[in-house]
């Protein structure tokens, strides 16, 4: 079960940083939700609630009384106290018995899915310990941080069984393709009804997943596919990204069309496919963890420029969420802070994505990875050998 083996991990971060206590708070998460919660309450709740969970693998719930039934229902908290007017007298007692050095809450400069912490909820518990100890033992982000980074087994498991999924989508559609009749939107179509049929949703906008691009002329925005034809000569590209189970997967396949006649790929095809599958190998297999996000992106940038090609940012967390936080695999900037150097750690899972314009069309591979002590282990079979279509196809 993926949330037992979020409980294990959580304790176990806990007790590595030192952390007395990490408190998540929420109320009417239906609608508004911190995403840490997302990753270990597995329901919502209506009114104010809290949330706490201690090295030694204890984990309470403070919510209204009509949530209890509610949570007790989960099994996943060995306490659920109901509150009638005395949420804010039962969240201090709750902390003092505790006893905690450290207060982590789910507060983050940078980064969106690990600032999950509501302004007011935050005052509120200012507010609620005015006067005690604990008020001065806050810190900010450091426990969700590494738990939502760090992927369980289960986590990657739920990736690794949608991803089997998608790779067969594109073995269907080498068969399926009529080249000069199917068009982008077809395809669209397509895989549309293959998520439908195998309970998948997107991982982005429902109307724009996947991508898919034939040809130069093609639209490379984040745009409905059109009813542009696959023609001979086309590079046929796919970006495609599913749920299951509220695990997100994102990859990108790319074939080139041979036009009548003809049985060689052209170079500039060719010499692209090459350089990005070579680039995904390198910092697959020296990546490390400990490295900064910022060194992937210059260790990939340099391999593509030495190619000829310019890259801006090379991949991106996944997890719960397509573009999962924790972390960036690209240059300094101060919109994005300190993220790019955060060190990257063992379980973190992200794509290697690169794309390469061409006159035939756009070249672009991604990969799921999960970074090992040994370096990147892709979390499903990677393309290594770029795919074709004839144009005898009909």
């Amino acid at each position: 079960m993926v949330i037992a083996d979020k409980y294990a991990q959580v304790a176990e971060i806990l007790r590595e940083k030192n952390i007395g206590l990490w408190l998540l708070m929420g109320r009417e998460t239906v609608d508004v939700c911190d995403p840490g919660l997302r990753l270990v309450l597995p329901t919502n709740i209506m009114g104010v609630s809290a949330f706490f969970f201690t090295p030694d693998g204890c984990r309470r719930a403070l919510v209204r009384m009509k949530d209890v039934g509610t949570v007790e229902a989960t099994g996943a908290f060995h306490e659920v106290v109901g509150y009638g007017d005395d949420f804010d007298d039962r969240l201090r007692a709750t902390i003092e018995s505790i006893d905690p050095n450290v207060i982590d809450i789910n507060v983050d400069l940078y980064d969106a899915l690990t600032d999950g912490l509501t302004t007011g909820l935050y005052l509120r518990l200012l507010k609620d310990l005015e006067g005690t100890p604990y008020a001065n033992r806050i810190s900010l982000g450091e426990a969700i941080r590494a738990i939502r980074g760090r992927k369980a087994p289960g986590e990657i498991e739920q990736q690794r069984e949608v991803l089997k999924l998608l790779n067969q989508v594109c073995a269907e559609l080498q068969d399926w393709v009529k080249v000069g009749e199917t068009t982008e939107e077809d395809v669209y179509d397509y895989c549309q009804a293959f998520m439908k049929q195998h309970d998948l949703v997107g991982s982005w906008e429902n109307s724009c997943c996947p991508l898919v691009h034939a040809g130069a002329r093609s639209n490379q925005g984040l745009v409905h596919p059109s009813r542009n034809p696959i023609q001979p000569g086309d590079t046929f590209h796919l970006s495609f990204g599913a749920k299951r189970n509220g695990y997100a997967t994102d990859f990108q396949r790319v074939w080139y069309v041979f036009a009548q006649g003809e049985t060689v790929v052209p170079q500039e095809v060719q010499h692209a496919f090459d350089s990005i599958r070579r680039t995904i190998e390198l910092v697959r297999t020296t990546m490390r963890p400990g490295i900064e996000g910022r060194q992937v992106d210059d260790l990939a940038s340099a391999a593509m420029a030495e190619s000829g090609f310019i890259t801006h940012g090379c991949g991106h967390a996944v997890g719960m969420a397509l573009h999962d936080g924790c972390f960036q695999l690209c240059q300094d900037t101060p919109v994005l802070g300190d993220l790019p150097a955060r060190k990257l750690e063992a379980g973190n899972v992200f794509t290697l994505e690169f794309f390469c314009d061409t006159p035939y069309g756009v070249v672009a591979m991604e990969e799921m990875i999960v970074l090992t002590d040994h370096g990147g282990e892709y979390v499903y079979k990677p393309q290594t050998q770029l795919w074709t279509l004839n144009a005898q196809q009909s």
